[in-house]
């Protein structure tokens, strides 16, 4: 027997105007760190090629893994996905831990002394 007032599963995590209500943090079950390692916020992400992805990745895995076939940066796939970038940032790491992708590094910032002997020969120009 059910209960009439009681609305079905697909009614109370859809919303008609906004979508599903999922909080951001089930999609990670609620892990704020990635699995492998630190994922930089301009760090580029590429799908590893040739590879088919294993089952039971969540949507949102396979999202990544289509948007990643050229080189994305970390913060380009959140914009692109409307995730919050720490929810991303796990969601790449499962991915990396897994060799679905890879993870680019950006080089090290120069040192502050390079930076200003450039300004100083490009004024001498």
């Amino acid at each position: 027997m059910t209960d009439d007032r009681l609305p079905d599963r697909t009614e109370r995590w859809l919303d008609e105007d906004a979508g599903p209500i999922v909080p951001a943090y089930l999609l990670t079950r609620g892990r704020t760190v990635p699995a492998s390692e630190a994922i930089d916020l301009i760090a580029v992400i590429i799908t590893a090629g040739g590879l088919t992805p294993p089952m039971g990745l969540g949507p949102e895995h396979l999202i990544i893994l289509q948007k990643c076939t050229r080189p994305t940066r970390l913060v380009d796939v959140a914009a692109e996905l409307g995730l919050p970038i720490g929810v991303v940032r796990v969601l790449v790491g499962d991915l990396h831990a897994q060799q679905l992708v890879q993870v680019e590094h950006p080089p090290p910032a120069p040192d502050a002394k390079v930076l200003l002997e450039v300004i100083s020969g490009l004024k001498a120009l």
